[in-house]
């Protein structure tokens, strides 16, 4: 198959902000904050309620000086694909397309570009913001796209509604997904309902094949077909996710230091478009037709241990 370069101009990376431009969303005792000029992100999510207040997430911290190598902090959208492309290259409609690999991935691509780059804010209340980035074909992605994040928040949960729409004249491989840190202490338990979990090799890469979730024991797991997910800490309270069935993947990672705990709800898993053009059922990839969207939502939000219906998979690390 021929391999097709893309555009080589480099889109810049988002330029670093401030606390001072970042949106607020407050709801009874639950405070998000959002950064569009740092790639649309979730930056912090605190339960005020107490003293002192509680991170549902770890905030946000200073861009480091690479761009490509971002804080370990807050929440990103996954836009148009998660995870890694083997090589940096995607094979879609009988060819193969180049994709700027990551220099902590190399050679494979990791993550898309949206949260690398400044969102436009579409709109903005207290409880309710919108943000939007228009996208042309060059070195990160073949083609042309509008990403939008919709969040709304309530006392209890926050709901983010993601969606990607093809601008191109052609169709387009595509996947969402949301990428959060966790805080991470000892005495965390993960339960979950997922029922399948894929191998991958020592690059992170999914191999194509499954085995039953319930013997999940690596600190990078790929699972799927699942719908809820609760990480519980020592003091008795929670953390929840859940997500559209249209987000059936799900990325559990824990670096070696326990820094945090990545929970990231996904659409395909990692090299799904290489994996589907080799014949490889299940991985949650899809191609979206000229003019067409596809969107997902995903939900988290603080509770006590045993309010939120119980999971069937527990890990205890």
């Amino acid at each position: 198959m021929e391999l097709l370069p893309v555009s080589p101009e480099d889109t810049r990376p988002a330029v670093p902000g401030n606390e001072a431009e970042r949106l607020v969303l407050r709801a009874g005792a639950l405070e998000a904050t959002l950064s569009p000029t740092e790639g649309g992100r979730l930056a912090t999510l605190r339960d005020l309620s107490g003293t002192p207040a509680r991170d549902l997430v770890v905030p946000l911290r200073a861009w480091p000086a690479e761009p490509r190598r971002w804080p370990k902090g807050g929440a990103y959208p996954l836009i148009p694909y998660s995870n890694r492309i083997a090589d940096g290259r995607l094979r879609h409609a009988g060819r193969v397309w180049s994709v700027r690999s990551h220099p902590d991935a190399a050679p494979h691509s990791l993550h898309g570009p949206v949260h690398l780059r400044e969102w436009e804010v579409e709109s903005h209340a207290s409880t309710r913001a919108v943000l939007t980035l228009a996208a042309e074909p060059d070195g990160d992605w073949p083609w042309p796209y509008l990403a939008r994040q919709s969040f709304a928040l309530t006392p209890e949960t926050l709901r983010i509604e993601l969606s990607i729409e093809n601008r191109g004249a052609e169709s387009a491989p595509v996947g969402l997904g949301w990428h959060p840190y966790l805080p991470w202490s000892p005495g965390v338990q993960i339960r979950h309902d997922a029922r399948r979990r894929w191998l991958h090799d020592k690059d992170y890469l999914a191999t194509g094949e499954s085995a039953p979730a319930d013997a999940v024991e690596d600190r990078t797991c790929y699972l799927s077909n699942w719908t809820r997910l609760e990480v519980g800490y020592a003091d008795g309270h929670c953390v929840h996710i859940a997500a559209a069935p249209t987000l059936s993947h799900l990325v559990l990672h824990r670096p070696d230091d326990d820094a945090y705990l990545c929970v990231e709800p996904v659409s395909h898993v990692a090299n799904g478009f290489n994996l589907a053009a080799e014949g490889v059922v299940g991985t949650g990839t899809r191609l979206l037709e000229a003019g067409a969207s596809f969107s997902a939502w995903v939900e988290i939000g603080l509770g006590r241990r045993g309010a939120w219906p119980a999971a069937d998979r527990e890990i205890d690390p």
